[in-house]
Protein backbone atom coordinates (compact mmCIF):
# COMPACT_ATOMS: atom_id res chain seq x y z
CA UNK A 1 0.00 0.00 0.00
CA UNK A 2 1.14 3.40 -1.22
CA UNK A 3 0.09 6.52 1.20
CA UNK A 4 -1.73 8.01 -2.27
CA UNK A 5 -5.36 9.34 -0.35
CA UNK A 6 -3.72 9.95 3.22
CA UNK A 7 -2.14 12.97 2.37
CA UNK A 8 -4.73 14.89 4.21
CA UNK A 9 -4.14 12.92 7.19
CA UNK A 10 -0.44 12.73 7.18
CA UNK A 11 0.48 15.44 5.17
CA UNK A 12 4.40 14.38 3.81
CA UNK A 13 6.92 17.10 4.79
CA UNK A 14 9.87 13.77 4.50
CA UNK A 15 10.59 13.44 1.17
CA UNK A 16 13.94 11.36 1.11
CA UNK A 17 13.51 7.71 0.19
CA UNK A 18 14.27 5.96 3.38
CA UNK A 19 11.63 8.32 4.68
CA UNK A 20 9.02 7.03 2.61
CA UNK A 21 9.37 3.13 2.68
CA UNK A 22 9.35 3.57 6.24
CA UNK A 23 5.98 5.54 6.86
CA UNK A 24 4.36 3.41 3.50
CA UNK A 25 5.52 0.21 6.01
CA UNK A 26 3.75 1.91 8.83
CA UNK A 27 0.57 2.87 6.59
CA UNK A 28 0.41 -0.86 5.07
CA UNK A 29 0.25 -2.18 9.04
CA UNK A 30 -2.75 0.16 9.18
CA UNK A 31 -4.20 -0.78 6.52
CA UNK A 32 -3.91 -4.22 7.13
CA UNK A 33 -5.91 -3.82 10.17
CA UNK A 34 -9.16 -1.88 9.57
CA UNK A 35 -10.58 -5.38 7.68
CA UNK A 36 -10.35 -7.09 10.02
CA UNK A 37 -11.05 -4.84 12.69
CA UNK A 38 -14.50 -3.46 10.23
CA UNK A 39 -15.57 -7.42 9.75
CA UNK A 40 -15.41 -8.32 13.69
CA UNK A 41 -17.50 -5.35 14.42
CA UNK A 42 -19.77 -6.00 11.94
CA UNK A 43 -20.56 -9.31 12.72
CA UNK A 44 -21.09 -8.73 16.83
CA UNK A 45 -23.44 -5.46 15.91
CA UNK A 46 -25.58 -7.64 13.46
CA UNK A 47 -25.85 -11.29 15.20
CA UNK A 48 -28.35 -13.97 13.95
CA UNK A 49 -31.50 -13.38 13.95
CA UNK A 50 -32.26 -16.89 15.62
CA UNK A 51 -30.94 -16.05 18.96
CA UNK A 52 -32.82 -15.01 21.71
CA UNK A 53 -33.59 -11.41 22.92
CA UNK A 54 -31.35 -12.60 26.34
CA UNK A 55 -28.41 -14.06 23.76
CA UNK A 56 -28.49 -11.13 21.45
CA UNK A 57 -28.47 -8.63 24.84
CA UNK A 58 -25.16 -10.06 25.50
CA UNK A 59 -23.94 -10.07 22.47
CA UNK A 60 -24.59 -6.62 22.02
CA UNK A 61 -22.04 -5.81 25.44
CA UNK A 62 -19.50 -7.88 24.29
CA UNK A 63 -19.95 -6.02 20.56
CA UNK A 64 -19.32 -2.89 22.68
CA UNK A 65 -16.68 -3.99 24.85
CA UNK A 66 -15.19 -5.31 21.47
CA UNK A 67 -15.92 -1.87 19.94
CA UNK A 68 -13.70 0.35 22.67
CA UNK A 69 -10.99 -2.38 22.57
CA UNK A 70 -10.41 -1.68 18.95
CA UNK A 71 -10.68 2.09 19.37
CA UNK A 72 -7.88 1.69 21.57
CA UNK A 73 -5.70 -0.37 19.50
CA UNK A 74 -6.06 2.18 16.59
CA UNK A 75 -5.56 4.84 18.86
CA UNK A 76 -2.42 3.59 19.65
CA UNK A 77 -1.69 2.62 16.31
CA UNK A 78 -1.80 6.10 14.90
CA UNK A 79 0.28 7.33 18.45
CA UNK A 80 2.95 4.96 16.94
CA UNK A 81 2.57 6.50 13.55
CA UNK A 82 3.58 9.57 14.73
CA UNK A 83 6.07 9.08 16.79
CA UNK A 84 7.94 7.31 14.12
CA UNK A 85 7.03 10.48 12.03
CA UNK A 86 8.52 12.52 14.66
CA UNK A 87 11.77 10.54 15.29
CA UNK A 88 12.20 10.10 11.21
CA UNK A 89 14.28 13.00 10.06
CA UNK A 90 16.79 13.20 12.99
CA UNK A 91 17.32 9.20 12.03
CA UNK A 92 17.80 9.64 8.41
CA UNK A 93 19.59 12.87 8.69
CA UNK A 94 22.49 10.43 9.97
CA UNK A 95 21.71 8.09 6.98
CA UNK A 96 21.62 10.46 4.15
CA UNK A 97 23.51 13.33 4.73
CA UNK A 98 20.68 15.86 5.87
CA UNK A 99 21.19 18.66 8.41
CA UNK A 100 17.96 20.35 10.79
CA UNK A 101 14.91 20.27 8.41
CA UNK A 102 16.17 21.89 5.92
CA UNK A 103 15.76 18.85 2.69
CA UNK A 104 18.83 20.50 0.51
CA UNK A 105 20.99 20.79 2.94
CA UNK A 106 24.64 18.74 1.43
CA UNK A 107 26.98 16.59 3.18
CA UNK A 108 29.98 18.58 3.80
CA UNK A 109 33.27 17.71 1.53
CA UNK A 110 36.40 17.95 2.78
CA UNK A 111 38.73 19.84 0.28
CA UNK A 112 42.08 19.01 -0.68
CA UNK A 113 45.27 20.80 1.15
CA UNK A 114 48.10 21.41 -0.86
CA UNK A 115 49.93 21.41 2.30
CA UNK A 116 48.52 18.60 3.77
CA UNK A 117 49.47 16.63 0.31
CA UNK A 118 53.05 18.04 0.47
CA UNK A 119 53.84 15.91 3.74
CA UNK A 120 51.53 12.96 2.40
CA UNK A 121 53.87 11.95 -0.35
CA UNK A 122 57.88 11.49 -0.56
CA UNK A 123 60.33 12.53 -2.97
CA UNK A 124 61.62 10.04 -4.96
CA UNK A 125 65.49 11.20 -4.62
CA UNK A 126 65.59 11.15 -1.02
CA UNK A 127 62.18 9.44 0.11
CA UNK A 128 61.42 12.76 2.51
CA UNK A 129 58.55 14.77 2.25
CA UNK A 130 58.04 16.30 -1.24
CA UNK A 131 57.91 20.10 0.82
CA UNK A 132 61.44 19.70 0.80
CA UNK A 133 61.52 20.66 -2.64
CA UNK A 134 64.49 19.45 -3.11
CA UNK A 135 65.04 18.56 -6.44
CA UNK A 136 62.42 18.88 -9.84
CA UNK A 137 60.73 15.47 -9.38
CA UNK A 138 59.59 17.22 -5.82
CA UNK A 139 58.79 20.19 -7.52
CA UNK A 140 56.16 18.78 -10.41
CA UNK A 141 54.87 16.67 -7.63
CA UNK A 142 53.92 19.89 -5.56
CA UNK A 143 53.25 21.73 -8.63
CA UNK A 144 50.25 19.16 -9.76
CA UNK A 145 49.02 18.90 -5.51
CA UNK A 146 48.85 22.65 -6.08
CA UNK A 147 46.51 22.14 -9.19
CA UNK A 148 43.90 19.98 -7.41
CA UNK A 149 43.77 22.02 -4.70
CA UNK A 150 42.94 25.14 -6.67
CA UNK A 151 40.37 23.17 -8.70
CA UNK A 152 38.99 22.70 -5.25
CA UNK A 153 38.82 19.15 -5.87
CA UNK A 154 38.15 16.90 -3.11
CA UNK A 155 40.63 15.54 -0.61
CA UNK A 156 39.69 11.77 -1.45
CA UNK A 157 39.36 12.25 -5.07
CA UNK A 158 43.08 14.31 -5.11
CA UNK A 159 44.53 11.45 -3.46
CA UNK A 160 43.54 9.24 -5.61
CA UNK A 161 44.63 11.31 -8.82
CA UNK A 162 48.20 11.68 -7.47
CA UNK A 163 48.11 8.12 -7.14
CA UNK A 164 47.15 7.44 -10.44
CA UNK A 165 50.18 9.64 -12.20
CA UNK A 166 52.60 9.21 -9.42
CA UNK A 167 52.29 5.72 -8.35
CA UNK A 168 51.10 4.00 -4.59
CA UNK A 169 55.06 3.91 -3.77
CA UNK A 170 54.67 7.61 -3.56
CA UNK A 171 52.99 7.49 -0.04
CA UNK A 172 55.21 8.14 3.02
CA UNK A 173 52.74 6.12 5.68
CA UNK A 174 52.06 2.52 4.48
CA UNK A 175 48.72 2.48 5.75
CA UNK A 176 47.52 5.02 3.86
CA UNK A 177 49.46 3.15 0.93
CA UNK A 178 47.51 -0.14 1.11
CA UNK A 179 44.15 1.68 1.64
CA UNK A 180 44.32 3.05 -1.82
CA UNK A 181 45.50 -0.09 -2.94
CA UNK A 182 42.49 -1.63 -1.88
CA UNK A 183 40.59 0.88 -4.13
CA UNK A 184 42.69 0.79 -7.02
CA UNK A 185 42.45 -2.81 -7.06
CA UNK A 186 38.03 -2.60 -6.82
CA UNK A 187 38.67 -0.34 -9.39
CA UNK A 188 40.75 -2.00 -11.85
CA UNK A 189 38.82 -4.35 -14.82
CA UNK A 190 39.56 -7.80 -15.22
CA UNK A 191 41.47 -8.17 -18.15
CA UNK A 192 43.94 -5.15 -17.25
CA UNK A 193 47.73 -5.43 -18.08
CA UNK A 194 49.67 -6.09 -15.02
CA UNK A 195 53.49 -4.65 -15.55
CA UNK A 196 56.10 -7.33 -13.11
CA UNK A 197 59.54 -6.65 -11.99
CA UNK A 198 61.76 -9.23 -11.15
CA UNK A 199 63.58 -9.31 -9.07
CA UNK A 200 62.79 -6.32 -6.59
CA UNK A 201 66.40 -5.45 -5.75
CA UNK A 202 69.74 -6.58 -7.19
CA UNK A 203 73.18 -5.85 -4.83
CA UNK A 204 75.79 -4.97 -7.54
CA UNK A 205 78.51 -5.43 -4.38
CA UNK A 206 81.58 -3.01 -5.34
CA UNK A 207 81.78 -0.45 -7.97
CA UNK A 208 85.19 0.56 -8.82
CA UNK A 209 85.27 4.53 -9.78
CA UNK A 210 88.52 3.75 -11.82
CA UNK A 211 86.34 0.99 -13.40
CA UNK A 212 83.93 3.41 -14.34
CA UNK A 213 80.10 2.60 -15.56
CA UNK A 214 78.52 -0.41 -14.46
CA UNK A 215 74.77 -2.11 -15.65
CA UNK A 216 72.53 -4.71 -15.06
CA UNK A 217 69.51 -6.11 -15.57
CA UNK A 218 66.02 -6.52 -14.46
CA UNK A 219 63.17 -8.87 -16.52
CA UNK A 220 59.69 -6.55 -17.52
CA UNK A 221 56.73 -8.83 -17.93
CA UNK A 222 53.23 -7.81 -18.67
CA UNK A 223 51.29 -10.82 -16.65
CA UNK A 224 48.15 -9.09 -17.28
CA UNK A 225 45.74 -9.63 -20.71
CA UNK A 226 46.26 -6.88 -22.43
CA UNK A 227 48.82 -4.81 -23.94
CA UNK A 228 51.13 -3.10 -21.21
CA UNK A 229 52.67 0.28 -21.85
CA UNK A 230 55.60 1.85 -20.82
CA UNK A 231 55.67 5.18 -21.42
CA UNK A 232 58.10 6.56 -19.12
CA UNK A 233 61.40 5.87 -16.92
CA UNK A 234 62.97 7.62 -14.11
CA UNK A 235 65.71 7.65 -11.52
CA UNK A 236 66.13 8.67 -8.09
CA UNK A 237 69.74 10.14 -8.55
CA UNK A 238 72.14 11.75 -11.82
CA UNK A 239 74.35 9.13 -11.44
CA UNK A 240 72.06 6.02 -12.45
CA UNK A 241 70.30 6.19 -15.61
CA UNK A 242 67.81 3.17 -17.01
CA UNK A 243 66.95 1.86 -20.47
CA UNK A 244 64.43 -0.65 -22.04
CA UNK A 245 65.47 -3.51 -23.89
CA UNK A 246 62.79 -4.97 -26.32
CA UNK A 247 63.15 -7.70 -29.18
CA UNK A 248 66.62 -7.09 -28.84
CA UNK A 249 66.75 -3.39 -29.35
CA UNK A 250 67.57 -0.53 -26.77
CA UNK A 251 65.47 2.10 -26.35
CA UNK A 252 66.29 5.71 -24.87
CA UNK A 253 68.16 6.36 -22.31
CA UNK A 254 66.00 8.47 -19.12
CA UNK A 255 67.74 9.69 -15.84
CA UNK A 256 66.48 11.73 -12.84
CA UNK A 257 63.94 14.55 -13.71
CA UNK A 258 65.65 18.23 -14.30
CA UNK A 259 69.09 16.40 -15.22
CA UNK A 260 68.56 17.25 -19.01
CA UNK A 261 68.60 13.94 -19.93
CA UNK A 262 64.75 13.36 -19.87
CA UNK A 263 63.93 16.37 -21.97
CA UNK A 264 65.46 14.23 -24.92
CA UNK A 265 63.43 11.88 -24.71
CA UNK A 266 61.55 11.25 -28.13
CA UNK A 267 57.95 12.92 -27.62
CA UNK A 268 55.58 10.05 -27.75
CA UNK A 269 58.20 7.29 -26.75
CA UNK A 270 56.71 4.14 -25.47
CA UNK A 271 57.10 0.57 -25.67
CA UNK A 272 54.21 -1.97 -26.05
CA UNK A 273 54.54 -5.35 -24.40
CA UNK A 274 51.53 -7.98 -25.42
CA UNK A 275 50.36 -10.18 -22.77
CA UNK A 276 52.73 -13.17 -21.60
CA UNK A 277 55.86 -10.74 -23.40
CA UNK A 278 58.57 -10.04 -21.77
CA UNK A 279 61.54 -7.34 -21.71
CA UNK A 280 64.58 -5.87 -19.96
CA UNK A 281 64.52 -3.17 -17.94
CA UNK A 282 68.52 -1.72 -18.37
CA UNK A 283 70.02 0.08 -15.30
CA UNK A 284 73.55 2.21 -15.38
CA UNK A 285 75.20 3.22 -12.62
CA UNK A 286 78.21 6.05 -13.13
CA UNK A 287 80.65 6.19 -10.40
CA UNK A 288 81.91 9.37 -11.69
CA UNK A 289 79.26 11.02 -11.42
CA UNK A 290 79.66 11.52 -7.43
CA UNK A 291 83.60 11.10 -7.48
CA UNK A 292 84.17 12.05 -3.83
CA UNK A 293 82.30 9.90 -2.61
CA UNK A 294 83.02 6.43 -0.81
CA UNK A 295 80.38 3.79 0.89
CA UNK A 296 77.48 2.12 0.42
CA UNK A 297 74.46 3.88 -2.03
CA UNK A 298 71.11 2.48 -2.32
CA UNK A 299 69.45 3.88 -5.99
CA UNK A 300 65.66 3.42 -7.33
CA UNK A 301 64.36 3.18 -10.45
CA UNK A 302 60.75 3.64 -11.28
CA UNK A 303 58.79 1.96 -14.42
CA UNK A 304 55.35 3.95 -15.64
CA UNK A 305 52.97 2.25 -17.70
CA UNK A 306 48.92 1.92 -18.16
CA UNK A 307 48.54 -0.71 -15.32
CA UNK A 308 45.96 0.78 -13.41
CA UNK A 309 46.68 0.15 -10.14
CA UNK A 310 50.96 0.12 -10.04
CA UNK A 311 51.08 3.14 -12.45
CA UNK A 312 55.02 3.57 -11.39
CA UNK A 313 56.72 0.47 -10.19
CA UNK A 314 59.96 0.81 -8.93
CA UNK A 315 63.54 -0.87 -8.52
CA UNK A 316 66.19 -1.22 -6.19
CA UNK A 317 70.14 -1.24 -6.88
CA UNK A 318 72.39 -1.32 -3.99
CA UNK A 319 76.45 -1.10 -4.27
CA UNK A 320 79.32 -0.17 -2.57
CA UNK A 321 81.27 2.99 -4.39
CA UNK A 322 84.80 2.29 -4.11
CA UNK A 323 88.37 3.34 -5.13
Amino acid sequence: MDMVGWEPIFPIFLMNPIEKRIKNAAFSAFAALIPNCTKNIINRMCPSPCLSPRTRGEEKRKSEKIVQSKKHRIGGLFMLIGMILAILPACTSKLTGRTGSNPMAAIVIEKASAQEMYEMFSCPCCGKPISTNCCASAKERMTFADGLAAAGTSKSDAIAAYVKKFGLNSFIDETEKAKYREILIAEAPDDRPILALSPAEKDLGDVSQKAGKTSTLFEISNEGQTDLVIDKLETSCGCTSASIVFNGEEGPVFGMPGHGVNENIPEGWNVRIAPGEKAELKVYYDPYVHKEFRGAAMREIYVSSNDPIDVQKKVTVRLKQVD
